[in-house]
C-alpha cells in the first residue's frame, strides 16, 4: 500500500444537500442547488486514498457557507456563512421563513465549526505540510462576483490572501507555479473555449479559508477548475442533472497526476 501523502485537500463547497434541520423551508429547488454548489467538486477532488485528510460537506452552500468568516450573518452580509440569497439573486427560504438565531446557532454547531476544528487539529500537529483548497466555478462570473459577466480560466492557481489592503503569499511563488505548469501538461488535451485556459491569482477569489489557513506556517494554495470542462453538452444530462461518472473519473486522474507530481518534488 501506498503511503499517503502529507497534505490536507480541503473542499468546502461540494455539498447540495438541505440541512434536516430546514427540509421543507428551502425555495430553491435540486435545480439550484446542483448548479450553485461548486457541482461535482466533492467527487473531482477524492484523494482519500492517497491523503493524509480529505475534508468537504455534503450540506449546500446556500445553507452554510464553510468558506466564510462567522461573523458575516446575515444582518451584515447578503454572501455570509448563512445566506437569504442565492448566487443568482433567487431567494432561498420560503417567503416569511427563516430560520431564527438559535436554529443559526444550533447548524453553525454541527455544520460548521466541527469542519473548521478539524482543519485546526490537523495543522496543529508536524504531519501536514502542505494545504490545497479545492473549488469548481462557473464558467462565467455569477452576478455578484468581481468578474461578473467574463469567461474565467479552465484553472486558476491562487497563493495570494488579501488582507487589510495587504497581499500576502500564502506559499512561494515557485510551487504555484510549478503545480500549474503540471496542471498544464497534463490538460493539454482539453479541447475548451474559455478564454485563458490557466491562471495565477487571476481572478482572486479571496475566499475566508485561504485567509484564515493560509496564514499558518503550513504552505497553502487555492485550486479552482471550470465547470465548463464536465457540464457541457458531452458529458452532461439536464434532464437528470447528471455528469458522466467516466469524464469525473478521468477529470479526476488528471487532477491528482498534476498534485502528485508537484507535492513528491517540493514536499
Amino acid at each position: 500500500m501506498n503511503k499517503k501523502l502529507p497534505i490536507i485537500i480541503i473542499v468546502p463547497h461540494g455539498g447540495d444537500k438541505v440541512p434536516e434541520e430546514l427540509s421543507g423551508f428551502e425555495e430553491v429547488d435540486k435545480f439550484d442547488l446542483f448548479f450553485e454548489s461548486d457541482t461535482c467538486a466533492n467527487e473531482l477532488f477524492d484523494f482519500e486514498n492517497h491523503v493524509i485528510a480529505n475534508i468537504n460537506s455534503n450540506i449546500s452552500r446556500l445553507f452554510v457557507d464553510l468558506d466564510r468568516p462567522l461573523y458575516q450573518m446575515p444582518q451584515k452580509s447578503l454572501d455570509g456563512v448563512i445566506k437569504k440569497v442565492s448566487l443568482t439573486g433567487k431567494k432561498i427560504y420560503k417567503e416569511k421563513i427563516f430560520p431564527d438565531e438559535i436554529a443559526i446557532s444550533n447548524i453553525l454547531k454541527r455544520y460548521y465549526i466541527p469542519f473548521h476544528k478539524k482543519i485546526e487539529t490537523l495543522i496543529s500537529s508536524n504531519d501536514i505540510k502542505f494545504i490545497i483548497e479545492c473549488h469548481t466555478v462557473m464558467a462565467v462570473g455569477p452576478k455578484n462576483s468581481s468578474d461578473y459577466g467574463k469567461p474565467r480560466p479552465l484553472i486558476i492557481i491562487e497563493n495570494r490572501k488579501n488582507d487589510d489592503k495587504q497581499s500576502i503569499l500564502t506559499c512561494p511563488d515557485e510551487h504555484a507555479k510549478s503545480l500549474l505548469e503540471s496542471l498544464k501538461k497534463t490538460f493539454s488535451d482539453e479541447d475548451t473555449t474559455v478564454a485563458g485556459r490557466f491562471s495565477f491569482n487571476r481572478p482572486s477569489f479571496n475566499g475566508y479559508i485561504l485567509k484564515k489557513y493560509g496564514c499558518s506556517e503550513i504552505p497553502m494554495l487555492r485550486m479552482s477548475i471550470s465547470k465548463s470542462l464536465f457540464l457541457n453538452d458531452n458529458y452532461f444530462s439536464y434532464e437528470y442533472l447528471k455528469v458522466d461518472d467516466l469524464r469525473i473519473e478521468e477529470l479526476r486522474k488528471k487532477i491528482w497526476s498534476s498534485i502528485s507530481h508537484f507535492v513528491n518534488k517540493y514536499i
